[in-house]
């Protein structure tokens, strides 16, 4: 009989008493470490159907005696989630476009096209990373000031263009295609753009999925920079910060900013769980060279 591995036991390991022990213990590990990842997830919905005198009871009660279900279709009306996604999603597909495609152009760049002094630009990149963020927010907020772009979608998008560590992944990527590929098309009279559209990014298309599906989670749940930038107006806040600041300017029940909150969350939640094996995929293509 062909033996095969369960995890770190193999079939021949789990015939034994002791094998058996551990990986119950081992399941029973993944278990709890399953309830305390979803019992946050739980709660919040569950307060969402609750009371206000439920949510300020000092007991714990993870699920209401009475839910009551209408708070989630008042607090989307109340806060007008439709127009709170719509603003979130333009701001997320443009700073993904950004994003992806300004680091694409440079890893590619990097990579293949070599540049003179392409090793001190990656090292400058590199630098950045050591940078805490808020260490540059203010100039940041000031260089996006001058140029008179608070209060807009530019002013999210464009500093959002830039990520450093994704550029490093990309050329760690392209430096592992073979390089035989793009020699041949070179001899054929390709230029660097078509090699760049018809090679590399068809290639690059798993680990561009894994990418654009964390950057779509990182900017869904951004609040600062859109807050700092979209403070004045209220009208194309994300859904993030606007109901942070309803929050403050308003006695909101606070049965009905539970359901807002979760309404919130699902969005990158749901993106994560339906699209994990794509990225599962990605990263085992990305990890491999050559």
């Amino acid at each position: 009989m062909e033996s095969w591995n369960r995890g770190i036991l193999s079939n021949l390991e789990l015939q034994t008493w002791r094998g058996r022990l551990i990986y119950l213990g081992m399941v029973l590990v993944l278990v709890l470490l399953a309830l305390v990842v979803i019992l946050p997830f739980l709660y919040a919905f569950s307060s969402g159907l609750k009371s206000n005198r439920d949510i300020y009871s000092p007991a714990f009660q993870l699920w209401p005696d009475v839910p009551l279900w209408q708070n989630y279709t008042q607090a989307w009306n109340y806060f007008s989630l439709p127009r709170l996604f719509g603003n979130t999603l333009i701001l997320v597909i443009g700073g993904l476009a950004a994003q992806i495609g300004t680091s694409l152009l440079a890893a590619y760049s990097l990579s293949k096209l070599k540049p003179i002094g392409g090793q001190f630009i990656l090292l400058g990149f590199l630098v950045t990373l050591m940078i805490p963020g808020m260490a540059y927010i203010i100039p940041l907020y000031v260089t996006v000031a001058r140029l008179d772009l608070l209060g807009s979608f530019w002013g999210l998008w464009l500093p959002y263009g830039v990520n450093a560590f994704m550029i490093f992944i990309l050329k760690n990527f392209f430096d592992g295609l073979p390089s035989e590929i793009f020699d041949a098309a070179r001899v054929d009279g390709a230029s660097a753009l078509q090699m760049f559209t018809r090679i590399a990014l068809p290639l690059s298309r798993p680990i561009i999925i894994v990418l654009a599906i964390l950057t779509f989670v990182n900017l869904w749940k951004d609040f600062l920079w859109p807050y700092l930038v979209l403070l004045e107006v209220p009208e194309l806040q994300p859904v993030s910060v606007f109901l942070f600041t309803v929050e403050q300017r308003s006695t909101t029940p606070p049965n009905i900013q539970m359901a807002g909150y979760f309404m919130a969350m699902l969005p990158p939640l749901l993106i994560a769980v339906f699209l994990q094996r794509y990225m599962q995929r990605g990263l085992s293509i990305g990890a491999v060279k050559g």
